[in-house]
C-alpha cells in the first residue's frame, strides 16, 4: 500500500545555495530498498528498578502484548517477590505470561510451579472479571492436559469452560485465545475455533489496519529549518562608484551654477534636465532589471540550471558520508515515487531539482542530529511540489513570469538616451557647460551603475530571506499535517498482536487446506522472517517488525510434518505465494540456530554463513538464522536479523534484541519441538505422548491443590523435596 504522503497544496519559494546453500562466502538473499525505523523515544519496554510498581505492572503488560512473554514473567515474577502488588488482575495477567509462546512440550516443573503461584495470589480475590478469567485459563489447560491422557477427559467439563469463556468480556477472550494458542490443541482448539475463527479473521484486519500499519515504519518527522545566510553585501567597488558618481554629480551642478553667464542657457537647462531625468529613469529600471536577473538566477539554480551533478561526498564540518549517501539516495528515491503516469521525461527535467535538494539537505540537517529518514517526509512533499507543476506544465513558467516585461528593456535605453542627448545640449551650449557635461555625464554613469548594484544587493537579500521564510512557512504547514497523519501510527503492541493474529489465521488456513482438524495434530510450530525488501521499525527492547514477512507453519501429524510458506504483506494483511511440503518424521536430520551475519553492499543483502571469524567479523550486523535440514540435504532456514545499530545503549545490547528477536519470530519455541523431533525421528511420536502423560499428572495435581487454594490451605506450595514427583528427564 502507498501512505498518502502527498496531500499539501503549496508553492516552492526560492532557496538559494552557492550464493546459496552452506557457502561461507554469502548467499544472495534480494535487494534491499527497505527503510529502517528505530523510534528512539519510545519507552513502552523502559522500567528501572525505582519505578513505583504500578510502571512495572504497566511495562509488563506491554511486553506481554508485545509479543515478549519472557521478559514479562521475568517482570511479573520480580514484582511478586516484592510483595509490591496482589490482585486477580496481576494474577491473571502473570499466568498468561507464564503460558504465552510456550507449546505443551515446554511445560515443564517451572511453569507449573509459576502457574501455581499465579493461583495462590489470587486466592484470596473470590469474584470479579479477574478471577474468572483466570479460572478459565485453569479449565481450559486442564481440559487440554485431560485429553492427552485421554481416559481422564471430561467432556463435560470441557463444555463448561467453553461455556465460561463465552461469558467473559470479548477483551479477556482474545487474550486467552491469543496467549494460549501453542498450549490449546485438540478438541478444546476445534471447539474454540467454532465460535472464534471467524473473529481472528475479521481481528486482523480491524482497527483500520491497512490504513494506519505503515505508519509504524514511518520514523519521526524532523522539524524543517530554516537557512539563515549572512546577507549579501555590495563589494567595495560598487561603493567607490557610487560615491565618486555622487561626488562627480555635485561637482556638474555647481558648475552648472556658474556656467548659465556663458554659452546659451536655453540648451545647458534643456541638458542637465535631461541628464537628470535620464539618470533617475536609468537608476529605476536598471535596479528592477537587475533585481529580476538574480530573482531568477535565483530560481535557476533551484531548478539545476545550469546542471551541476553533485557527488555524495562528505562537505567536511562533520557531516559523514554515510549520511550524505542516505540523503542522496533518499532524494532520488521520494522523486521516483512522486513520478506522475504520463508521457515525458521526468528524469531529464527533474535531475537538475534533485541535485539541488541533495545540496540543501545536506547543508540544513547534516549537523542537526537527524537520521536521513527523519528529513524524508521533506523530499517527499517537495517531490509531489514539483510532480503537480511537472504534469500540469508549469515546472519551468517561473522563467517567463519572473522575466521583466518588454517595456523595461526599452524605458531603460530610453533613459540611457535621454542622459547621452542631455550631454550634447550641453555640449552644443558652449561655454562652461562643456566641463558641466563632462562632470554630470561621468557622476551619473558610475551613481546610476554603483546605487543599481547596492541597492539590487540589498533588495535581492531581502526578497531571498521573505522567499526563504515563505518556503518555511509553507514547510511548517506541511509538518504540521504530517504530524497529524501519524498521531493514530499504531503501537508495537497492536503490531504484535495483527501478528500473532496473521499466524493464528495462517495456521487455521493451513489446516483447512489440508483436510485436517487440531485433533490431528500433536504438535504445530510457525515461524516468521522479514523480507530483504521489506521496510523495519523497532522501538527500544522490541523486536524488529517488518512490513513484509515469509511465514512457515508446519503442522506435525502422527503420519509426518506439512510445512505451508507463504508470503504475507504485514501492511494490508494479503496473503500470496503459498508453497507446500511434506516429509516424514525420519527425514529430518538436525535443526539448530547458528550464528550468521549480514552483509549489505551495493544495495544487496548477503547471509554470510559459516564458523570462519574472518567472514564473520567482516560483516556489520550479527544475526541468528534456524536450519531445519532434511536428510535429502535440502535446507528451511529462517533468518533473525540482528538490530544493526538501531540500539539504545543506555538500556539494551545486540543479544537482548537478538533473544526478543528470536521470541517473535517463533523459533525460540520451535526449537524446543523440531530438535526433539530430529533426535528421536519416527519415535518422536510415542515419546512426546509420555512425555505429556506424565507431564499430565502435575496438572491435574495442581488442578486437585485449586481446592485447597480456596480453603486457604497453601501447605502443598512448599512440598518436602522428596516428595515432588520426579522430574523427567529433558
Amino acid at each position: 500500500m502507498t501512505p498518502p504522503h502527498w496531500q499539501y497544496g503549496s508553492n516552492e519559494a526560492p532557496y538559494e545555495f552557492v550464493a546459496s546453500g552452506n557457502s561461507t562466502v554469502g548467499q544472495q538473499i534480494g535487494v534491499n530498498y527497505g527503510a529502517t525505523t528505530f523510534h528512539r523515544y519510545e519507552n513502552t519496554y523502559h522500567v528501572s528498578a525505582e519505578d513505583p510498581p504500578e510502571r512495572k505492572l504497566k511495562v509488563a503488560k506491554n511486553h506481554l502484548e508485545g509479543g515478549n512473554a519472557r521478559m514479562a514473567q521475568e517482570i511479573f515474577r520480580d514484582v511478586m517477590k516484592q510483595g509490591q502488588i496482589a490482585s486477580a488482575e496481576f494474577a491473571y495477567y502473570y499466568a498468561l505470561a507464564v503460558f504465552s509462546g510456550r507449546s505443551l512440550s515446554e511445560m515443564n516443573d517451572e511453569v507449573h510451579d509459576a502457574f501455581l503461584d499465579a493461583l495462590a495470589l489470587a486466592a484470596g480475590f473470590g469474584t470479579g472479571e479477574w478471577r474468572s478469567a483466570l479460572d478459565v485459563v485453569s479449565d481450559l489447560v486442564s481440559c487440554v492436559w485431560g485429553q492427552q491422557i485421554g481416559s481422564t477427559f471430561d467432556p463435560q467439563a470441557m463444555k463448561s469452560a467453553l461455556k465460561d469463556f463465552g461469558g467473559l468480556p470479548p477483551q479477556r477472550q482474545r487474550e486467552i485465545t491469543r496467549h494460549l494458542n501453542m498450549i490449546l490443541s485438540g478438541a478444546v482448539q476445534d471447539s474454540l475455533d467454532v465460535v472464534y475463527a471467524k473473529t481472528v479473521a475479521e481481528d486482523r484486519l480491524a482497527q483500520n489496519r491497512a490504513g494506519r500499519a505503515w505508519k509504524f515504519f514511518e520514523p519521526d518527522p524532523a522539524p524543517p529549518r530554516m537557512r539563515t545566510s549572512v546577507p549579501p553585501q555590495a563589494g567595495a567597488g560598487a561603493w567607490v562608484k557610487l560615491i565618486s558618481g555622487i561626488f562627480a554629480l555635485l561637482l556638474g551642478l555647481f558648475s552648472a551654477a556658474g556656467s548659465f553667464g556663458d554659452g546659451s542657457v536655453a540648451l545647458g537647462l534643456l541638458g542637465v534636465l535631461l541628464v537628470g531625468a535620464g539618470g533617475f529613469g536609468a537608476f529605476r529600471w536598471g535596479l528592477e532589471l537587475e533585481v529580476a536577473k538574480r530573482r531568477l538566477a535565483s530560481k535557476n539554480r533551484e531548478h539545476g540550471i545550469p546542471p551541476q551533478l553533485v557527488r555524495p561526498v562528505s562537505p567536511g564540518h562533520w557531516v559523514s558520508t554515510r549520511f550524505v549517501e542516505r540523503i542522496h539516495q533518499l532524494v532520488d528515491q521520494s522523486f521516483a515515487e512522486a513520478r506522475p503516469h504520463i508521457q515525458g521525461n521526468w528524469d531529464t527535467d527533474t535531475f537538475g531539482i534533485r541535485q539541488y535538494l541533495k545540496t540543501r539537505f545536506v547543508a540544513l540537517y547534516g549537523n542537526a542530529q537527524v537520521e536521513p529518514d527523519s528529513v524524508r517526509w521533506l523530499m517527499r512533499w517537495h517531490a509531489r511540489q514539483v510532480s503537480e507543476q511537472w504534469r500540469a506544465g508549469t515546472l519551468f513558467a517561473y522563467q517567463a513570469s519572473m522575466r521583466p516585461t518588454g517595456r523595461v528593456p526599452a524605458l531603460l535605453k530610453a533613459s540611457v538616451g535621454g542622459c547621452v542627448a542631455g550631454s550634447l545640449f550641453l555640449l552644443f551650449a558652449g561655454g562652461g557647460f562643456v566641463g558641466v557635461a563632462f562632470f554630470l555625464g561621468i557622476g551619473v554613469f558610475l551613481a546610476v551603475k554603483g546605487a543599481v548594484h547596492v541597492l539590487a544587493t540589498q533588495k535581492d537579500g531581502i526578497l531571498e530571506s521573505v522567499a526563504a521564510r515563505a518556503t518555511y512557512d509553507a514547510e511548517q504547514q506541511a509538518y504540521s499535517e504530517w504530524r497529524q497523519v501519524l498521531a493514530d501510527r499504531p503501537s508495537d503492541a497492536e503490531m504484535a498482536r495483527w501478528l500473532d493474529l496473521d499466524k493464528n489465521h495462517l495456521k487455521t488456513e493451513a489446516l483447512r487446506r489440508a483436510s485436517l482438524v487440531n485433533r490431528d495434530l500433536v504438535a504445530h510450530v510457525v515461524l516468521t522472517e522479514g523480507t530483504p525488501d521489506a521496510q523495519r521499525a523497532r522501538v527500544p527492547r522490541g523486536p524488529l517488525r517488518y512490513s513484509k514477512y515469509v511465514v512457515l507453519v508446519f503442522l506435525l501429524t502422527k503420519s509426518g510434518v506439512r510445512e505451508i510458506e507463504v508470503q504475507l504483506n504485514f501492511l494490508t494483511g494479503d496473503v500470496h505465494n503459498e508453497q507446500r511440503k511434506s516429509f516424514r518424521y525420519d527425514a529430518l536430520a538436525s535443526a539448530h540456530v547458528v550464528e550468521v551475519g549480514i552483509r549489505f553492499a551495493d544495495n544487496q543483502r548477503y547471509v554470510v554463513r559459516g564458523d570462519d571469524p574472518a567472514h564473520l567479523g567482516a560483516v556489520s550486523v550479527r544475526s541468528r538464522e534456524f536450519r531445519l535440514s532434511l536428510l535429502s540435504s535440502e535446507d528451511i532456514t529462517v533468518l533473525v536479523e540482528g538490530a544493526g545499530g538501531l540500539t539504545d545503549v543506555t538500556m539494551e545490547d545486540e543479544s537482548s534484541i537478538l533473544q526478543t528477536s528470536l521470541t517473535a519470530s517463533g523459533i525460540a519455541g520451535a526449537l524446543h519441538v523440531l530438535e526433539a523431533v530430529a533426535a528421536e525421528g519416527r519415535d518422536w511420536i510415542v515419546r512426546e505422548q509420555e512425555r505429556r502423560r506424565r507431564r499430565s499428572q502435575d496438572w491435574r495435581t495442581g488442578a486437585r491443590q485449586i481446592d485447597f487454594l480456596e480453603k486457604g490451605d497453601f501447605s502443598f506450595l512448599d512440598p518436602e523435596p522428596d516428595s515432588r514427583p520426579e522430574a523427567e528427564e529433558s
